[in-house]
């Protein structure tokens, strides 16, 4: 008992690969660059079409401490987080994205804050851009209508304090979250199959009585900037609609509907200054959350049963204002987008 105790690892590691063939080598190398804490690096390959599978079979050969997971097919990033989860041994589980680059040390600080406050579900570190200069985001800012900001985008990573910072939601890209709660909910919800998963997920911990933090003193960078194609807002949009259909009670939406209608005019807007393409994306999420009704009254029953907040307890620690220098990139963007990705992880 005592060898099993001392071998087993603090964390399990979990990255999402599709079509990475680019970026994986640097992400599993910077996760694997340390000895301690003692940890599981998984690799789930949601069927990639590119040259993935020679990248992480050399990385496999090369580290032994590494489990591939092949799949035959992609099924998003909240569906290869959870193809993980049975293999993981350890009690927290750290999810990321292909396209980051742990820095030395970023590890043991989110698992000293998780080890320090029973009361924090899940904790991000501080997502750096690419440059390792500006802020990609302090975790999320979530919206009383399911919409979710990255904290802090575009700040200097100089300004930031070094203390843990409570936050309404956690950003995707890379956070630390206790496995038993994973598992109490029965994974994430895969159903969005790709975009909005973090703040799905973020709203069900709060919902479960959980507090979520983020972790200046660790970093992580991410290749990200900010950017928006018909697909993405499909996907957000369809996603963010099934949210508020599964967790808040009606008598919420009907309270919270003057600002449900800004938020839907704005959308609309935002779409016609994109073009057709756009609208039809919108469009085509009210007739997805249609069609999908029977996996969102599952989503309601799970909610049901896991609920110990109230959602005025909720509402009160989400945000009210939008970002609206977010809101200014995304609608100063014209043409395709050069960040688009056909893929299972939410560049």
């Amino acid at each position: 008992m005592t060898q099993a105790r001392t071998t087993d690892p603090a964390v399990s590691l979990v990255v999402v690969n599709f079509n990475g063939e680019d970026c994986i080598r640097a992400c599993v190398e910077s996760l694997l660059a340390e000895d301690r804490p003692a940890k599981e690096v998984i690799v789930v390959d949601s069927a990639s079409r590119d040259g993935s599978a020679a990248v992480l079979d050399a990385l496999e050969r090369d580290h032994p401490q590494l489990r591939v997971i092949r799949l035959s097919e992609n099924v998003g990033y909240a569906g290869g987080v959870n193809a993980a989860l049975p293999f993981c041994r350890a009690e927290l589980v750290g999810v990321l994205n292909m396209d980051i680059v742990a820095e030395p040390g970023w590890l043991a600080p989110l698992i000293e804050l998780l080890a320090s406050r029973p009361e924090a579900g899940a904790a991000n570190p501080m997502l750096a851009l690419l440059d390792g200069e500006g802020v990609n985001a302090l975790g999320q800012d979530i919206h009383v209508t399911g919409l979710g900001f990255n904290r802090a985008l575009g700040l200097r990573r100089e300004n930031v304090g070094r203390e843990p910072i409570p936050v309404s939601g956690i950003q995707g890209a890379a956070f630390l979250i206790r496995r038993r709660l994973l598992e109490e909910m029965g994974g994430m919800d895969a159903t969005g199959f790709l975009y909005h998963e973090d703040v799905n997920l973020s709203w069900l911990l709060r919902m479960m009585g959980y507090e979520l933090y983020c972790v200046p003193r660790s970093v992580v960078r991410h290749d990200y900037f900010l950017s928006m194609y018909p697909e993405k807002l499909f996907l957000l949009e369809r996603n963010r609609g099934s949210l508020l259909l599964s967790y808040p009670s009606p008598l919420t939406l009907v309270f919270l509907s003057p600002m449900l209608l800004v938020t839907e005019l704005m959308l609309w807007g935002y779409a016609l200054l994109r073009g057709p393409a756009f609208l039809f994306a919108k469009a085509r999420s009210y007739q997805a959350l249609w069609r999908e009704r029977a996996a969102r009254r599952e989503r309601r029953q799970l909610a049901g049963r896991l609920r110990r907040r109230s959602d005025r307890q909720l509402l009160r620690h989400m945000k009210w204002r939008y970002a609206w220098r977010q809101f200014a990139v995304l609608a100063r963007e014209r043409g395709p987008s050069t960040r688009r990705r056909d893929a299972s992880s939410p560049g």
